[in-house]
């Protein structure tokens, strides 16, 4: 299949979330694999940052705040196009660039301090170890909203007004209405992290979007299951 061939969308089978998200990804392979590069071409900053320390402090620090600021923008995008394929539309410059001007902003205004909170709660389970229950409580808030992070993208795309701390109400309602759905879903990503992680290159070829792919495609399948109404607002 030549490069960007325009193939369209395998849709005429219905098997499921888990089904229609490697299904999309395999039936748009070369785009989905770009899209994922781009996000993924975020990430190299921080790892130069990191691994580099004969670097200037001052640079090392710049590159991991410019990682830091780009990601949610860039995740918020990815999420947007993930929506729209699962719409059955075909990647393009054009929807790249919408989804990049539409929730650009929402994305840095609500991702940044949801996975913010998520980096504080892992900075202060680690450090109060010597205080077990505090510790051990904790992890547990830092695991509930690791799983509820599953739906952050999906709710923002839907609703790029609302405020991180809607999104992350929405999001837990969501884990504790449809625990099936998400125990499913966090092991279809689990699994998803596991092999990107031990294949060559999986993380940066593949891995993010197919994640945000099984996110959307869940979210949809909640939604659509419970007549198009899956949260407080």
């Amino acid at each position: 299949m030549p490069f960007f061939d325009d193939t369209g969308v395998k849709t005429e089978v219905e098997r499921g979330p888990l089904w229609s998200a490697f299904s999309t990804f395999a039936s748009q392979l070369e785009r989905m694999i770009v899209v994922n590069l781009g996000w993924s071409v975020q990430l190299l900053p921080a790892i130069i940052g990191i691994a580099f320390f004969q670097l200037p402090t001052w640079l090392r620090l710049l590159l991991i705040i410019y990682t830091l600021a780009a990601l949610p923008p860039a995740t918020a995008a990815l999420y947007g196009v993930t929506h729209e394929v699962a719409d059955d539309e075909h990647i393009n410059p054009d929807v790249v660039r919408d989804m990049l001007r539409r929730l650009a902003l929402p994305g840095l205004k609500t991702l940044t301090p949801l996975y913010g909170s998520l980096g504080f709660l892992a900075w202060a389970a680690q450090n109060t170890g010597s205080i077990l229950l505090v510790s051990a409580l904790l992890q547990l808030a830092l695991l509930i909203e690791l799983v509820s992070a599953h739906y952050w993208g999906p709710l923002l795309v839907e609703n790029p007004q609302h405020s991180a701390l809607a999104v992350l109400r929405d999001s837990l309602l969501m884990v504790w209405r449809y625990p099936s759905q998400t125990a499913l879903l966090t092991g279809a990503v689990a699994l998803a992290l596991l092999l990107g992680t031990i294949s060559i290159g999986g993380l940066f070829l593949a891995v993010p979007v197919i994640i945000a792919l099984l996110q959307t495609y869940m979210f949809r399948t909640i939604k659509q299951g419970n007549h198009g109404t899956v949260t407080s607002y």
